[in-house]
């Protein structure tokens, strides 16, 4: 099993909470406590981990989510957006 498709499997055993004001959105693993031994900032998310186990994933400018999976799929579009 690959990255991506280790991180989406444990995705979906993770709590998740949306701030209905601002959108933001929490994933978090149920069990896991802990300070991260890796943390990764990007355009609106922030993922943390402890070992090889994400322990959460805070998407706090869902748009800026959106941008960032959305450029893979530009580039195979057969015009430009």
């Amino acid at each position: 099993m690959d990255l991506p498709q280790q991180l989406s499997h444990q995705l979906k055993g993770m709590e998740r909470l949306v701030d209905a004001d601002s959108g933001a959105i929490l994933f978090r693993h149920p069990s896991l406590r802990g300070i991260p031994d890796l943390v990764v900032e990007g355009d609106g998310y922030t993922l943390e981990f402890i070992g090889s186990t994400l322990l959460c994933l805070d998407i706090s400018d869902p748009a800026g989510m959106a941008r960032l999976l959305a450029d893979p799929v530009k580039s195979q579009l057969p015009v430009v957006i």
